[in-house]
């Protein structure tokens, strides 16, 4: 009987050890970028490229004024969800497109969303600095009946990114003609 016991103790063991194992998950794609050009003007070129994205309503916008960090701003700008797709028909095409489905057998996706995630800092020399993340989630309806979250695979992040380093340009650009 303690022979028993101790080979179920032993299997369950090696299997917990082997699902846990590094490198299963994907790694979220962080893209950073440094620009020269004042907060307020890169500030305004994220609020731009979220609303041509479709994300203009963000869960969270917070600037620190230059008094509570030492003399220079920081942001943070979450967006609220984005939709990416609807419906059984494309969903599952839109998330391949953009990441790496999550394993659910007999799945049925019925939305695809992202969620970005920036971080803005503004740098000595007329320098700021953003840091970009994108979170994916969706919803399965069929097995789960439930939110999944995941990491994407950077090309969305890489398409916003392009948009806010153009808004920029844009921003600096008129500032310059003025």
């Amino acid at each position: 009987m303690k022979n028993i016991l101790a080979l179920i103790v032993i299997t369950f063991l090696s299997v917990t050890v082997v699902s846990a194992a590094p490198g299963d998950e994907p790694e979220q794609i962080v893209i950073s970028e440094t620009v020269n050009g004042s907060f307020g003007k890169v500030w305004r070129s994220v609020k731009r490229s979220m609303e041509a994205f479709g994300c203009p309503k963000p869960q969270i916008e917070k600037i620190i004024e230059p008094a509570e960090e030492g003399g220079l701003y920081k942001g943070q700008y979450i967006s609220d969800y984005c939709i990416l797709s609807e419906g059984e028909d494309s969903t599952r095409d839109v998330i391949e497109k953009y990441s790496v489905a999550p394993r659910i057998r007999g799945s049925i996706w019925v939305t695809c969303r992202v969620q970005y995630k920036l971080n803005v800092k503004e740098e000595e020399g007329g320098k700021t600095k953003i840091i970009l993340r994108a979170e994916m989630s969706g919803f399965e309806e069929f097995i789960t009946a439930a939110n999944h979250f995941w990491v994407s695979n950077g090309d969305l992040e890489r398409s916003m990114m392009l948009s806010i380093l153009k808004y920029t340009q844009e921003e600096l650009q008129k500032s310059t003609s003025e």
